[in-house]
């Protein structure tokens, strides 16, 4: 059995994307890389060492026409169906979702819509270079696999004291 031994420090508090937590850093330009990013994230104060809620952007891809059948595509004489119980699109967006969840869930990340064509994957960690760079390959590499865009990453955290008024505003989607 292992025994845990106490460093007389507290446990870093859990993060959660309750709407309580800022934006600090982000980056969406896999050309400018994470340090630039991160840059930003200490001099918005937040301390080093410190964990943040790293939260990952994709986007559903939908079907050329998103609204439904073409109207092409109803047989002649035959009228559209009245009532479906969801579109192609809505399906292939729960199918997308369910295969990102599956995957990147068992890696300790949270998987929730963001709006009906957006996923959020979220993990709380100690942001260093090399870390959010990895986790950005690792999701850009999604792209290849699953019918979803990637769009990029946001650290969150909950605002500097003293500095609640100052925090780049929330840029989730909605």
């Amino acid at each position: 059995m292992r025994w845990l031994r106490r460093s007389g420090r507290a446990a870093a508090p859990v993060l959660v994307d309750d709407g309580s937590l800022a934006v600090l850093a982000s980056s969406s330009d896999p050309a400018a890389g994470e340090g630039p990013a991160l840059a930003a994230l200490a001099a918005a104060g937040h301390p080093p060492g410190t964990p943040v809620l790293l939260r990952h952007l994709f986007a559903l891809a939908g079907p050329p026409d998103a609204a439904g059948t073409p109207a092409r595509d109803v047989p002649t004489g035959a009228s559209p169906p009245a009532h479906r119980d969801e579109t192609d699109t809505e399906a292939r967006g729960r199918a997308s979702e369910a295969a990102l969840r599956a995957l990147v869930e068992r890696d300790g990340y949270e998987v929730r819509r963001l709006g009906p064509e957006r996923l959020v994957a979220t993990r709380q960690t100690v942001p260093t270079v090399l870390d959010v760079a990895r986790e950005r390959a690792r999701m850009t590499g999604l792209e290849m696999r699953f019918p979803v865009t990637y769009l990029g990453w946001q650290a969150l955290a909950p605002p500097p004291a003293g500095r609640a008024g100052d925090a780049p505003p929330r840029d989730d989607g909605r």
